[in-house]
């Protein structure tokens, strides 16, 4: 059987990156994505083209509006002559356009041969979630209130969380190891896709796909963790705070699609999460119900409709108190 041609594996990527753009993408789509990227290496390279110029003209779009429009005419004047174009190849000469206002190729490629140091802060409001594309490929979702220092240099990739959490997608490049600092650790991957949560002193890595290592500093030092899809590991700045379980991705990361999702969580942790996203923070009266157990999907972002959900299925009253929603323990 004849091998495919670097054409070929384009066109596909292409569509691959298409569809799993879309909103209608499902879970068994997903996975048989991941299973094409990983045939082999041309498949994986194809898939790093396309992706990359994907998110570029993603980015193009929140930062030049202008460019973008002169982009979605070339993609419509090219394709009309020739229906039959690949989409890759179209989107490529629409990207071809637009570059002709910035540089593109930076976005896209990166400056691998030069060190890069750059911060990233997201707003601490409801729609203050940031989508970032990195030089490298990488993609990193930035939660409300959250913030990032990112270090790219000819030999390595290092990012520090300074605040919040973030959801990275990391570009294969095995001779730059991509690795996050948090708190009293670091976590190390080479393609793949993991959480870093930071909370005071208390940091949570969950990991959704690939693999990755964590290893403690500081007060953790000689500390090495290996995660396996679908673990957690929550650690502090105490030696003893080290520990690892089995987690629900759904719930863990459902944040990056404006869900919360729980199963069981105490409501004072619920409320917390809650809080992130909401003008009118939810607080408790009765410190007490802090335990109750919560499950649900909540909209990110709507205090009102979560205080209403909690009411109906919890022993709890809520009253608004000026910019407050007040929790109490519901009269017998």
């Amino acid at each position: 059987m004849n091998s495919p041609t670097s054409t070929q594996l384009r066109d596909e990527a292409a569509q691959w990156a298409a569809r799993l753009a879309s909103p209608a993408c499902t879970a068994e789509e997903r996975r048989a994505a991941e299973l094409w990227r990983a045939r082999s290496p041309a498949h994986a390279e194809a898939w790093t083209l396309a992706t990359r110029v994907e998110d570029g003209l993603s980015q193009l779009a929140r930062d030049h509006a202008d460019l973008l429009a002169m982009a979605d005419a070339a993609l419509l004047d090219s394709a009309a002559p020739r229906a039959g174009r690949p989409r890759w190849q179209a989107v490529a000469l629409a990207a071809g356009v637009a570059a002709a206002g910035v540089f593109l190729t930076t976005l896209l490629v990166g400056r691998h041969g030069a060190d890069d140091t750059a911060t990233y802060e997201s707003a601490n409001t409801v729609d203050g979630r940031q989508s970032l594309v990195l030089a490298d490929g990488s993609k990193v979702e930035l939660d409300v209130g959250s913030a990032i220092e990112v270090e790219l240099r000819s030999d390595a990739r290092r990012v520090a969380l300074l605040r919040g959490r973030a959801l990275f997608q990391v570009a294969h490049d095995s001779s730059r190891p991509f690795s996050v600092a948090a708190g009293e650790g670091r976590t190390v991957a080479l393609g793949t896709r993991f959480q870093v949560d930071l909370r005071g002193d208390a940091v949570a890595v969950t990991l959704a796909e690939g693999a990755v290592s964590v290893t403690g500093t500081g007060d953790l030092e000689g500390r090495t963790e290996q995660l396996q899809p679908g673990e957690e590991l929550r650690y502090g700045s105490r030696p003893q705070a080290w520990t690892k379980r089995s987690v629900d991705l759904q719930a863990a990361t459902g944040w990056e699609r404006g869900r919360l999702v729980f199963h069981g969580a105490p409501l004072a942790e619920v409320l917390a999460e809650v809080n992130r996203y909401v003008d009118q923070p939810l607080r408790i009266a009765d410190p007490l119900l802090a335990g109750l157990p919560v499950s649900g999907n909540f909209i990110a972002g709507d205090s009102h409709l979560v205080a209403s959900a909690l009411v109906q299925t919890l022993p709890i009253s809520a009253e608004e108190q000026g910019r407050e929603i007040v929790l109490s323990r519901r009269p017998d």
